[in-house]
């Protein structure tokens, strides 16, 4: 059986400000060209249009339930992604993780959204990539890696090639667990992919890096144990 690839692929890369259209279609020209040898499972996020939304929720609400505010968004987003790859997919969302395991079966491509509050698609990404059997998950994202501060503020900052899963957790701050936050990859999902030695690759939205990147090369920062 062909190995399956996970990819998290962010919901502000879909929709930056403006749905990328060029990127979704070279995006999909890409994954569909690979079919050959691979399978893939990808989970969208929510991004911008998931943290407006929330923002617009009224004030009283719990967190679980702007959550849901969220977790709609990425399923629209796994709706458009699901027209560029017609054919190759079920024409049907999944509504659970059985049904996903069902529609793999049938097809080389999973698309989903989000599944549960409090927890983040990078989360759901690497649930699915242990579920699935995955070699490796790709976090598609809008930084080409891991750096030691933040590169937009820290020009200078140096990037990391390769992490283990602790350097990891050393590097990486505690993110917040509020409705919406972003971050390039939870520590939740990393430990997820640690406890089945899953290699996390952090890759920019460069198509032909996400190219080299399903066939393992290096080309932001690996996450995996040494």
């Amino acid at each position: 059986m062909k190995p399956t690839i996970t990819i998290s692929l962010g919901g502000s890369i879909i929709n930056p400000g403006e749905i990328d259209k060029n990127f979704l279609q070279s995006f999909a020209d890409a994954i569909i060209a690979l079919l050959p040898k691979f399978r893939f499972m990808i989970v969208c996020g929510g991004g911008i249009v998931a943290r407006q939304y929330i923002q617009a929720l009224p004030d009283g609400l719990t967190e679980g339930e702007r959550d849901y505010m969220g977790i709609a968004a990425t399923w629209v987003n796994a709706r458009l992604l699901s027209f560029y790859f017609k054919g190759h997919c079920s024409p049907l969302l999944p509504s659970t993780e059985k049904e996903l395991q069902e529609q793999l079966q049938q097809h080389d491509i999973g698309l989903s959204g989000g599944f549960l509050p409090a927890i983040k698609t990078d989360e759901d990404a690497a649930i699915l990539a242990d579920l699935f059997g995955s070699p490796m998950l790709i976090n598609i994202t809008n930084v080409d890696g891991i750096y030691e501060k933040d590169p937009k503020k820290h020009p200078k900052a140096k990037k990391f090639d390769q992490l283990s899963y602790y350097e990891f957790y050393e590097v990486v701050s505690p993110l917040s667990l509020e409705a919406g936050s972003n971050a390039p990859f939870t520590l939740i999902a990393a430990k997820i992919c640690e406890r089945s030695n899953i290699k996390i690759i952090i890759c920019s939205n460069n198509v032909d890096k996400i190219k080299d990147a399903i066939q393992g090369k290096n080309v932001g920062t690996i996450i995996q144990n040494r």
